[in-house]
């Protein structure tokens, strides 16, 4: 595995260390901060190129930095475990994670500590750097960290390390000093004098080979990386699993237009703009048949972007509008929720005039109520400005889609839809007739009114009550006197309840001092032995109370005067409300 992986240095506050000396506190903080600055440089290194100006301020700063450090505080000795950098046994960079091992390259390349001189130069930190990114590179080479460090002459560098086979006096590997040897100088053996041939031999005496290990060599640091493995491996077995398991969650069309997007801003030429132009379709077909919406937007604006000669929106929507397109579109809708809609209404509106149509189509073969009103409140802000887009659709076969069209209608309201709901108001289905009642009422009522009262003729008694319901709305003496008209008629009295209900509160509501004297005259139709017409007679002073005007109430008055017990009762119970709205 690549040391790469294991070494990352980003800046790593040291942990809370254990109680110095007073006089070392100083000197153990210096140590730390020019440790995270290496750290911090490496880094740098590692993410720029070498000319990079950053690079080369980093390395610059981290020279200033070492050389400050000597001078002031004098040597400064790190010393390397398997997991951690020490400094008069107080930790300033233990491992967190095998990804965040700074000391690892050093004790595995036998390094134990090194030390930095006073008088250290620019060129000594450049070369530790330099033999750092080496060993802990993605392609490193063959030496190892002390080999780079011995070849790069440092004079104000010291290292100890775990001297090699045939390195020491004996075959255990361990000098006479202990386990590490002092850094020699060239063409010296550790201890200043030249191995003789005899010591050599005798060296060798007692050691063998295995395939790939010294027989006696050390095992110090294979343990150590064992030990490591170990205990790292199970929160690296779990971060793999994630990263797979996240990888796997993004889609080949998200990924693929990650792809694109990343390659264009790299500064396509034209000749790999025509080249995506011509992909870019089966990735939008795609995005349409899975329902992802959102992905179908964003290839649209890279089709744009590419302006492909092959491609075309107009074909495109033809495409969108055939019936096994539409039964795709409309199965893949219904099965999602509300965010997801509104996405498919954002893309749809990319198509322009087109998007009325698709959008309708998908709306009429729509299972999905709350989806339905999603859809049918986006036609409407569609056709706002120009309801006429709406005209086609008014002559559907399909009575359902002509009341949703209808209902679109009275959303946009206003007197520009007279003329489409005129089209509609013959329409065979009572269902359809009933929604353009409904949205008459977001009409002017001087425009409305005419188209209301033809509704009348033959109506059923639900379409009668919401006619006269819509005819109410304001005072007007024209439709007055035809409720009028149909309160004297003599089949009133056949009417059903609500219809007669109906009448009594449109003529109240619409009618004034003109039908005044048609409703006295009303009140006091009838012998004295009509029973039946009591009812009546009481509707209708309650009707004249509503009118509320003076004259109103002056009949009232006089008719509290009458003779007839029935007539005065009506008058007396009408006028005690008239009081008390008063």
């Amino acid at each position: 595995m690549n040391d790469s992986t294991r070494m990352d240095p980003s800046v790593h506050p040291p942990e809370p260390v254990p109680e110095v000396a007073q006089e070392n506190v100083a000197t153990v903080k210096a140590a730390a901060a020019l440790l995270n600055h290496i750290a911090r440089t490496l880094k740098t290194c590692r993410l720029y190129d070498a000319n990079n100006p950053t690079v080369i301020r980093f390395r610059a700063d981290l020279c200033l930095a070492a050389r400050r450090a000597v001078d002031e505080h004098g040597a400064i000795s790190y010393r390397f475990s398997s997991d951690d950098v020490l400094f008069d046994e107080t930790s300033l960079y233990p491992a967190r994670s095998r990804d965040d091992n700074f000391a690892l390259p050093f004790y595995r390349d036998g390094v134990r500590s090194l030390t930095l001189a006073p008088g250290i130069e620019p060129r000594e930190i450049d070369a530790i750097i330099d033999a750092l990114l080496n060993v802990t590179g993605q392609h490193p080479s063959d030496d190892d960290l002390v080999t780079l460090l011995w070849e790069a002459q440092l004079s104000h560098v010291e290292v100890d390390y775990v001297p090699g086979e045939g390195e020491m006096g004996n075959a255990s590997g361990v000098g006479e000093e202990g386990q590490t040897l002092p850094w020699p100088t060239s063409g010296e053996s550790p201890e200043g004098e030249t191995p003789s041939t005899e010591d050599a031999g005798e060296a060798g005496e007692g050691t063998g080979r295995s395939d790939d290990w010294s027989t006696g060599a050390p095992t110090l640091e294979i343990e150590a990386g064992f030990e490591e493995l170990d205990s790292l491996a199970p929160g690296e077995v779990k971060r793999f699993v994630q990263e797979y398991a996240a990888e796997h969650e993004v889609s080949n069309i998200t990924a693929t237009l990650a792809i694109m997007q990343a390659y264009l801003a790299a500064g396509a030429a034209d000749d790999d703009r025509h080249e995506i132009s011509r992909f870019l379709p089966r990735v939008l077909r795609q995005t349409v048949t899975h329902g992802r919406w959102l992905e179908a937007r964003e290839t649209m604006a890279l089709l744009r972007q590419c302006q492909g000669p092959e491609w075309s929106l107009e074909t495109f929507s033809q495409e969108l509008l055939q019936p096994i397109s539409i039964s795709s579109t409309v199965e893949r809708v219904d099965q999602q929720e509300a965010p997801a809609v509104l996405d498919f209404i954002a893309f749809a509106r990319e198509f322009g005039e087109t998007a009325v149509d698709w959008l309708n189509q998908v709306l009429a073969e729509s299972q999905n109520r709350r989806n339905r009103r999603l859809l049918a409140e986006a036609i409407a802000d569609l056709c706002r400005a120009n309801p006429e887009r709406l005209a086609p659709w008014l002559s559907d076969p399909r009575w359902f889609v002509v009341r949703n069209v209808v209902h679109i209608l009275g959303w946009i309201g206003g007197n520009s839809i007279v003329g489409l709901l005129q089209s509609a108001l013959r329409h065979p289905d009572v269902r359809v007739r009933h929604e353009v009642v409904a949205a008459l009422g977001q009409v002017e009522p001087r425009l409305a009114r005419p188209l209301l009262v033809r509704l009348l003729d033959g109506a059923d008694t639900r379409m009668f009550c919401m006619v006269l319901h819509q005819l109410s709305t304001e005072r007007d003496p024209g439709t007055a006197r035809l409720l009028l008209t149909h309160l004297v008629d003599e089949s009133f009295e056949q009417r059903p309840p609500e219809e007669k209900r109906a009448i009594y509160s449109a003529l109240s509501a619409a009618g004034g001092d003109e039908i005044v004297a048609d409703l006295e005259a009303e009140l006091h139709k009838g012998n004295w032995f009509s029973r039946g017409q009591e009812a009546h007679r009481q509707a209708i002073a309650r009707c004249i109370a509503r009118l509320g005007t003076p004259l109103a109430r002056t009949v009232l008055e006089r008719g509290i005067l009458s003779k007839r017990v029935p007539i005065r009762r009506a008058c007396e119970d009408a006028l005690t409300g008239f009081n008390a709205r008063g």
